[in-house]
């Protein structure tokens, strides 16, 4: 059940821009104005931009940015049980709240949603730094598909987040095999997909997918480590009209429907049309590292690649390196 202060907000970010008076409010959500006038302080201290004015009432300021639920609210997915949904200032993995959820049978759709993560989950036991300015989104899914057939979802989901982030914000990302998205040669966004795979069908029980998106970057930058590589959709700050909230729920909306997509021929062309490294030649990231030039992507989603010797063998997983030139990526 919402609280107060979680309605008000909804309703402030429903009518961004326009005023309420305390005493609109208080009729319209049943409280006394002396409640009104609580929510609205512990609202402020939160971080959200709340202007008073005498005769026009409260209204929520352009730039006013803080993801929570009801910023997330107005642009849920039409049918999605808003029940479904955690939302947090921090967390310690989006992924480990939502795997937790799903062993316990929540249902497809469950889904956490964090500003922060001080133990953001990368690929193969790495860390993935989630400071404030990104958007960071887990959600669990119940595919019915083979271990194997699973292995495409982070391809779906690479192509999804590309068509999300295209279409909100204009700007057209590539794909850095298997599951980066690159922007003006920097990394914007990386998946990470985890399953619980069931020994007697072969079959996940449930797939977390988990998403982290730099909508714009850290106060005072990326650490000197990440300075070179990790980017931001935007420089600077965002557009007004586009909320971290409006970008959360877009991101939900467009993996909700992963699953199904896993296969689609036009999922795979599109994939192969944004992972620009055929021809490319390429270090693969191994105890020992090798040289390899890169054919192209399997329609299994693998990385079809050259050895020196002229021998061709297929990654089905694991990680590349395009350095020292990264101009593909722009």
């Amino acid at each position: 059940m919402q609280s107060t202060k979680e309605i008000l907000l909804e309703l402030l970010e429903n009518g961004r821009g326009e005023s309420f008076s305390g005493q609109q409010i208080a009729e319209r959500l049943g409280i006394s104005r002396a409640a009104v006038w609580k929510a609205m302080d512990a609202l402020k201290k939160e971080g959200h931009r709340i202007e008073a004015v005498n005769n026009k009432g409260y209204r929520l300021l352009p730039g006013s940015d803080v993801l929570t639920f009801a910023s997330m609210a107005p642009w849920l997915p039409q049918g999605y049980d808003p029940a479904l949904l955690r939302v947090f200032s921090e967390v310690d993995s989006t992924n480990t709240v939502v795997r937790q959820l799903a062993a316990k049978g929540a249902p497809e759709g469950i889904c956490a949603v964090a500003a922060r993560q001080t133990e953001g989950k990368g690929r193969r036991g790495r860390s993935f730094c989630s400071p404030e300015g990104g958007v960071y989104l887990s959600v669990a899914l119940r595919p019915r598909l083979t271990a194997e057939q699973s292995a495409q979802i982070t391809t779906a989901a690479a192509v999804q987040v590309c068509r999300t982030i295209e279409r909100i914000c204009g700007l057209r990302p590539a794909i850095k095999w298997v599951n980066d998205l690159m922007l003006d040669g920097k990394k914007i966004c990386g998946i990470l997909t985890e399953a619980s795979v069931n020994l007697e069908t072969g079959m996940p029980d449930y797939v977390v997918l988990g998403v982290g998106v730099n909508l714009k970057a850290p106060e005072g930058g990326f650490p000197p480590e990440l300075a070179e590589i990790a980017g931001a959709l935007y420089p600077g700050e965002p557009p007004q009209e586009l909320t971290r909230g409006r970008f959360a729920a877009a991101l939900l909306e467009s993996l909700l429907p992963v699953s199904q997509l896993c296969g689609q021929p036009e999922i795979l062309e599109e994939y192969r049309a944004r992972c620009p490294l055929s021809g490319r030649w390429v270090t693969v990231m191994a105890a020992e590292p090798w040289q390899a030039k890169v054919v192209g992507i399997s329609d299994a989603c693998g990385l079809i690649v050259e050895k020196p010797d002229g021998t061709q063998t297929e990654l089905r997983s694991g990680e590349v390196s395009v350095r020292p030139d990264q101009s593909i990526w722009r």
